[in-house]
């Protein structure tokens, strides 16, 4: 003959899970802004196109921001723009990306630069931001 018991689990210990799991929420979140703020110090600001461009998406998703220079080179040149305001943009935009993150439905993120010249701040210009972000967090 078996024999079986039924256990509830308490209110308390619910109420622990859910304070560990946001704990965990807030850790991973304080270390996505972490990156925000380290590419967007690390990188280079002329027009701002370039670090307006970063994202922070859902691995898998396609899509993100994109900003094109030639369009900003004659607001800059008229001095309307500064290189604090062009990185408060650029960290706004990562920290609403951010912020929209849902840790239940994916646990890996890419920053992502969809501007057209990417790939010449990076390799052929020598910034190095992306190589930069991944040996510091990698």
């Amino acid at each position: 003959m078996s024999k079986q018991t039924t256990i509830k689990v308490n209110k308390s210990f619910d109420d622990k899970m859910l304070l560990l799991q946001q704990t965990v929420e807030d850790r991973v979140k304080d270390e996505l802004l972490s990156i925000a703020d380290y590419a967007v110090a690390i990188s280079p600001v002329d027009t701002g196109a370039y670090v307006e461009s970063f994202s922070m998406v859902p691995a898998g998703q396609g899509g993100g921001r994109s900003k094109k220079s030639e369009a900003r080179t004659a607001s800059v040149k008229r001095g309307t723009a500064s290189r604090q305001q062009f990185t408060d943009i650029a960290r706004s935009n990562l920290y609403s990306d951010i912020e929209k993150f849902n840790l239940e439905n994916s646990d890996k993120m890419t920053l992502r630069n969809r501007a057209p010249h990417a790939q010449d701040v990076e390799d052929k210009h020598g910034w190095s931001v992306f190589t930069k972000v991944r040996n510091k967090f990698g």
